[in-house]
């Protein structure tokens, strides 16, 4: 079911094929899946670069003995 075809009062079947509203509906999700991929890949480069920096150092990462 597409999200407009219960609020739009031009929809018809197909019409979103055409339709410049869900096209643009379509490239603001585009470009916020582009975004939130682009933050996780920061993030996930921050923390292999914290764990490589702390591997270095002679950190042990995995659990303690003991516990």
């Amino acid at each position: 079911m597409l999200p407009c075809q219960t609020d739009c009062p031009r929809y018809c079947a197909g019409c979103h094929k055409t339709c410049t509203a869900w096209r643009a509906l379509q490239q603001r999700q585009q470009e916020d899946r582009e975004r939130r991929k682009a933050y996780l890949r920061r993030a996930n480069e921050a923390c292999r670069q914290v764990l490589h920096s702390f591997r270095r150092a002679g950190g042990y990462i995995g659990p303690q003995p003991g516990h």
